[in-house]
């Protein structure tokens, strides 16, 4: 491969890494910057591609929070095998988190017995969904000051579970649309956040499992061996960079500025897409 279709692998999994933690949709920043490339990897080799750049940006989210994974870990055995009482809020956390990845689970896999793909991951859904996007983090930015709750709840694990079905929509950011629920229900919004992205890592892990089959199976086919592993590695610093800036943002109470961008990049496609550029 040349030189400027290597830059392009690793600016596609940059992109990939820098959005996955933002509540921007990093899939709906892949489709607009593979539909500007002119679809660099090729649609056959699309969905292997965002299983090797999704795996990046799950370790890296891992690492990210690997103290909290540890405790919730250490703590749900103890309240199991040791009947530990001090440890059953690490467990009943960890329990709400599996829960609330259970309608993801389903609907993805349903998606993906289904073919459902090929109807939903085109540019003017991201146009449409981008849009919606920024509306519900400026309704997060409104209501927010009046969630202060910090224990996350069986209602919340349910609410937040369900809109991670939305979250698949290319467009719809996964952690605005399962935040938004979480606040709505006067849940704080740091709080919110975090339970959001430990949803994020069964659900990934799920989604990669299902994905390596299809790997062992077909191989990397259709794809770039060397563009592969570098957007792996654009997608696991630029993960990691962003969810230490995300979160510093958030604490200033930064996120009407993420919605501001949806619905200017939103608007941005549906012209293009209306003038006939996309």
């Amino acid at each position: 491969m040349d030189l400027l279709e290597l830059l392009k692998y690793i600016a596609l999994g940059l992109i990939q890494g820098i959005t996955e933690p933002l509540p921007i949709s990093s899939s709906g920043h892949m489709v607009i910057l593979d539909a500007i490339f002119g679809e660099v990897v090729p649609s056959s080799a699309m969905n292997n591609f965002q299983i090797v750049v999704n795996f990046a940006s799950l370790l890296a989210i891992i690492f990210f929070y690997r103290k909290m994974l540890s405790e919730l870990i250490i703590g749900s055995k103890d309240y199991i095998f040791k009947k530990d009482e001090s440890a059953k809020p690490k467990f009943k956390y960890l329990l709400y988190v599996l829960i609330a990845t259970i309608p993801a689970g389903i609907a993805g896999l349903i998606i993906k017995l289904l073919d459902l793909d090929k109807y939903i991951t085109n540019i003017v859904v991201v146009g449409i969904c981008l849009f919606i996007t920024g509306m519900l983090l400026l309704y997060i930015h409104r209501i927010t000051k009046d969630a202060n709750r910090e224990e996350v709840t069986l209602k919340d694990s349910l609410l937040m579970g369900g809109a991670q079905v939305i979250g698949l929509l290319p467009g719809i950011s996964r952690s605005g649309v399962t935040s938004s629920f979480g606040v709505s229900n006067r849940l704080s919004l740091l709080s919110a956040l975090r339970f959001s992205f430990m949803m994020y890592i069964p659900a990934s892990l799920g989604a990669l499992l299902i994905g390596a089959i299809d790997i062992f199976k077909d191989g990397l086919s259709g794809g770039s061996i060397p563009g592969y592993i570098g957007a792996f590695f654009a997608s696991l610093f630029g993960t990691y960079f962003a969810i230490n800036l995300f979160f510093k943002l958030v604490k200033n109470k930064n996120l009407k500025y993420f919605g501001f961008y949806c619905l200017i990049v939103s608007s941005i496609v549906l012209i293009l897409v209306i003038v006939g550029v996309f």
